[in-house]
């Protein structure tokens, strides 16, 4: 049954959804940040079998998921807003399995996914919900299985507080975004707790970008690489965590 909670994140995507997609990914910025973020995690799936279990933790309307299909994966995708899963289905041509879920009960037993991915979902939760979310999401991993997750960065956030300021009122019409932030050190900390070893982050994005996408796309991209790592990874919009679960 759903909580009270999954409920109304169900309502607010069903109707977001009819402009989900070319809000987030097809505007000047929003064609950088997709860029940014498929490069990154190309780099971390690529070491994978394209045989192997992958399963995408809320899937939205497919900005990964087709990513996987393209790079000959067959993965298993789900989220909690069939509106969304439509256009994810479009997108993949039929090449991966949807399934309407809520990702604190997932459908799935113990261990039987080669790797586990969810990307901008983790940020709408409050840490302690964080926390048993990735409690659900290792329970479907098997040993050594690898997981990926990403984050709303805090410190970004706060060091660049005026220019998300301006580009929340001028491409949302709102003072902020509804959004959790996450330190680096601290969510890495907790997923070692929980038995994910190897742990490596990426930093991707950063709304300043969209100022050097103005002049030049490829100016922009090479400076967003930039921001993958020390010292510029603070300023990244958003960062990525993989790591292998423990035996």
């Amino acid at each position: 049954m759903e909580n009270l909670e999954s409920k109304r994140y169900k309502e607010f995507y069903s109707l977001e959804s009819r402009h989900y997609h070319a809000l987030r990914y097809e505007t000047l910025y929003g064609r950088l940040f997709q860029s940014l973020h498929h490069y990154v995690l190309r780099e971390v799936l690529d070491p994978l079998t394209r045989q192997a279990k992958v399963l995408e933790v809320a899937c939205g309307t497919g900005h990964i998921t087709k990513l996987f299909v393209d790079m000959g994966f067959r993965p298993v995708a789900c989220d909690l807003t069939p509106q969304m899963m439509h256009q994810a289905r479009a997108r993949c041509q039929g090449l991966s399995l949807f399934l309407e879920t809520d990702a604190f009960q997932l459908p799935f037993p113990n261990g039987i996914f080669d790797a586990l991915i969810s990307t901008r979902f983790l940020h709408l939760f409050p840490h302690e919900q964080q926390q048993l979310l990735f409690v659900e999401m290792l329970r479907v991993l098997r040993p050594g299985g690898l997981l990926v997750v990403d984050f709303d960065n805090f410190f970004s956030r706060w060091l660049l507080a005026v220019p998300f300021l301006i580009y929340n009122l001028i491409r949302y019409h709102r003072v902020a975004p509804d959004s959790i932030y996450n330190r680096i050190k601290a969510t890495e900390k907790t997923l070692n707790k929980l038995g994910v070893n190897e742990t490596l982050c990426y930093g991707i994005g950063g709304t300043h970008l969209v100022v050097p996408c103005w002049f030049s796309q490829n100016l922009a991209f090479f400076l967003g690489l930039k921001h993958q790592r020390k010292p510029l990874r603070c300023l990244a919009e958003q960062f990525i965590i993989c790591g292998r679960k423990g035996p």
